[in-house]
């Protein structure tokens, strides 16, 4: 029996989590809605509505009640859409947020901002229990309530350690006592007092002078209310058939019911008041003070009980949520650690009163929670996850991220627990900022945090990190190149034109105009195609200017299409026939703008300039602008593609050049033009290194150089060469070569015929072409 119990609960906490198959949901809109309505109603609600009424009148307290719960949780349940898609639970996909032990950390935190809520499950049994014994006149001493709590507690983790079975029967009759429970508290509120006094009612005294700072304060507490009911964010959607359906279920069925009985307890706090004068936020007493007797006893029987039955199942959800990650923990172990946390606050007994704080310091978690999953989900991550990933298989490990963590999405959530205690301190009450706090301390919270990643995602390198898993999650929408390219966004371009100075201050970059004086857009750009350090040279060459960019789709891919766009790149892929790209050019023509394009379409294997294509002088016959060229130096030399390794000491210098004026392409032919470009985009980087005396000291020089020099010039041997320090050597007829600091080859026989590194990599070319004529 033992075996099949624990079975049982590994199979929840390990098998219970893996993705639920389309043919397997079990859930229309109707019955999640019905379940998740469940998994809300709780004594807790009665609490929460006592409370607003310390802050707003009825009216207020129905409108922030119903519309601010279900306006959070429009937003806060978007990213269910995702379990409903891939039919998995908040804890995988959080996998790729927070990483995998980042998920362990988060797991922890959200059980010790979560439970709690247990907690005030004990105290309003405890209350439930003594004034039960008070109708029998008898009354019991003051440490008797921390017992009758920590009872509470130990009898709802007794049924949790009995397993599956005896939590689906405690359910069973959970849900529907608890809804009866509220049929007759909201009986008994309205047949005590007139239905005036209700509707009308105002606070006395909320301790605040602008009446609209309390206002806030109880749309921050139905924000809060409604966000920490995480643990049924997943677990009932991912069962249902439509996307649609899961999301409404949770939408509705967590904030119209949730919501009406927290008014029901709103109800109950403005007649305690009224009959007694004294305001009283244990539904408990009110039961036993506006009730008959007969009907007070049977209530709070079932309050009180129906308070074990919801300890009972949030220790099971919560137990079985730490094993989903800590599959070694014993279950019953975990029951005891839970069972000891919610003692612990029993033994404080401070709960109930600090219950607006408790609210709002869980609210401090749970909306830059929400926030990075909206923002992950919809804008960076683009609705898809890498499932093999999350699940930790082996070999998919871009989830690992650095050691399990995913600092980005752990800094965001810390960011935004900061901004949020910025707005508003929860324990003491302090507004710090007044203007965002009519935003809500939990909407500063979301909104920052969300704002905050997103930005941190623009960032190339950190973008790169975040989605390791694009590797792995293909997007099968196509690229639409017939898009009209934006402009470079004006905002971007004073931080565009300072990154590129400064990445380029250790070049001590120096451009040289010829023939540009007075020429403005519209006009094409040619340049060379040396390194990634093109694209930050040719954007200082055209200042003031703005510029659109030819790019390959990989870029688009790599960093993002929006953020490419508001670059001002037009995508296209490499080597075929793009009418688009060419419309798309004659666009930008047309808008007075500027077109750059990098006609060798790659960077330089060995510094010096490829074949172009007799297209290039078509295109510009075709746009019949200006001609530039801006030929680049130094960029592969400081960079080469063969070991990226940046060198130190590299001269950067540019030529812009207006080529020809736009009559001169009239009457110039399209050979006429090609020769043209040729010329102007002919260079040779290992021969500007030695007539400008560029001496590169970097030990490793020659590393990476056999992938370009792949060829023995001696032995005829492929594929034997091997680059390390500053030397290349065959590992063949084990000649070997030393690279000097100028960049020249010099063999230890004194050979010299191959010291220019051009002349091995054209060398190698005819050896290709003689290999095909020989159909070899």
């Amino acid at each position: 029996m033992k075996e099949n119990f624990d079975e049982q609960i590994e199979k929840e906490a390990v098998f219970g989590i893996l993705p639920v198959t389309k043919n397997k949901r079990q859930y229309g809109f109707l019955d999640a809605f019905l379940v998740l309505s469940g998994y809300c109603i709780a004594t807790w609600s009665y609490t929460q509505g006592s409370y607003l009424t310390t802050l707003v009148g009825f009216k207020q307290l129905l409108i922030g009640a119903f519309l601010g719960a279900i306006l959070m949780l429009a937003i806060y349940q978007l990213p269910v859409i995702l379990s409903v898609r891939y039919g998995i639970d908040i804890w995988i996909w959080l996998k790729s947020v927070f990483g995998h032990n980042g998920t362990k950390v988060m797991t922890i935190v959200i059980i010790l901002i979560n439970f709690p809520w247990y907690a005030v499950c004990a105290d309003l049994f405890a209350s439930s229990m003594g004034n039960l014994m008070a109708l029998g006149d008898i009354h019991i001493p003051e440490y008797c309530h921390t017992l009758l709590g920590i009872f509470c507690v130990l009898l709802g983790t007794f049924i949790a350690y009995k397993g599956v079975g005896a939590i689906t029967w405690t359910t069973r009759i959970l849900v529907p006592l608890l809804v009866l429970v509220g049929a007759v508290v909201i009986y008994i509120g309205f047949s005590s007092v007139p239905f005036d006094v209700i509707w009308e009612y105002t606070p006395k005294d909320t301790g605040y002078d602008n009446n609209i700072i309390p206002y806030v304060i109880s749309i921050e507490a139905n924000f809060a209310f409604v966000i920490t009911l995480v643990g049924g964010m997943a677990e009932i959607p991912r069962l249902t058939k439509t996307e649609r359906g899961g999301f409404w279920a949770g939408v509705l069925g967590q904030g119209l019911t949730g919501s009406f009985f927290v008014v029901i307890g709103a109800v109950m706090a403005i007649a305690m008041e009224h009959v007694t004068g004294q305001f009283v936020d244990d539904p408990t007493l009110m039961l036993a003070t506006l009730s008959v007797p007969a009907v007070a006893f049977c209530s709070l029987l079932l309050v009180g009980f129906a308070n074990v039955g919801t300890q009972a199942v949030g220790s099971y959800i919560y137990a079985v949520m730490i094993k989903s990650s800590f599959h070694k923990t014993s279950y019953k172990v975990l029951l005891v650690i839970l069972a000891c946390y919610v003692g612990g606050l029993c033994i404080w007994g401070k709960i109930i009163d600090y219950f607006g704080s408790f609210l709002t310091i869980g609210a401090c978690i749970y909306a830059p929670l929400a926030a990075l999953l909206f923002v992950d989900f919809f804008i960076v991550r683009k609705q898809k996850i890498s499932l093999r990933a999350a699940y930790g298989l082996k070999g998919h490990d871009v989830y690992r991220y650095t050691k399990g963590f995913n600092f980005v999405g752990l800094i965001c959530v810390v960011a935004g627990i900061f901004i949020s205690l910025g707005v508003y301190n929860p324990l003491s009450g302090a507004i710090h900022c007044k203007p965002l706090f009519y935003l809500t301390p939990t909407g500063c919270g979301f909104i920052g945090t969300g704002l905050l990643y997103w930005l941190l995602n623009q960032i190339p390198v950190i973008r790169g990190y975040t989605l390791r898993d694009r590797k792995e999650v293909y997007d099968t929408t196509p690229f639409d190149t017939n898009r009209t390219p934006p402009k470079q966004n004006l905002f971007f371009m004073p931080f565009i034109w300072a990154a590129c100075w400064a990445l380029t201050r250790s070049g001590k970059l120096k451009i040289h105009k010829e023939n540009m004086k007075g020429l403005k857009p519209p006009y094409l750009v040619l340049g060379t195609h040396h390194a990634f350090m093109d694209f930050y040279v040719t954007p200082l060459a055209l200042f003031p200017h703005r510029a659109n960019y030819v790019s390959e789709l990989e870029g688009f891919e790599a960093y993002g299409e929006w953020l490419y766009r508001q670059a001002g790149c037009l995508g296209t892929r490499k080597f075929i026939n793009d009418i688009n790209l060419v419309k798309n050019i004659q666009r930008v023509m047309k808008r007075k703008g500027i077109l750059v394009l990098y006609p060798e379409a790659r960077y330089a294997n060995v510094g010096t300039s490829s074949e172009l294509p007799t297209s290039v002088g078509k295109l510009v016959k075709l746009l019949g602008v200006p001609l530039v060229t801006i030929n680049m130096k130094g960029n592969y030399l400081q960079s080469p593609i063969w070991n990226l390794t940046k060198r130190k000491g590299v001269k950067l210098y540019a030529t812009l050049t207006q080529v020809l004026t736009p009559e001169e392409v009239k009457n110039a032919s399209v050979e006429e033009i090609n020769a043209l470009v040729k010329q102007y985009l002919s260079y040779d980087e290992y021969e500007y290194q030695v007539k400008n005396n560029i001496k590169i000291t970097y030990p490793e020089r020659a590393k990476g150089l056999e992938m370009p020099l792949y060829q023995c010039p001696v032995c005829g041997v492929e594929f034997a060469m091997k680059g390390e320090g500053a030397s290349l050597s065959c590992g063949s007829c084990k000649t070997v070569w030393e690279m000097d600091e100028l960049g020249r080859l010099v063999s230890k026989d004194g050979n010299t015929d191959f010291s220019h590194i051009p002349n091995w990599y054209e060398w190698e070319r005819t050896e290709v072409i003689k290999q095909i004529d020989e159909n070899k």
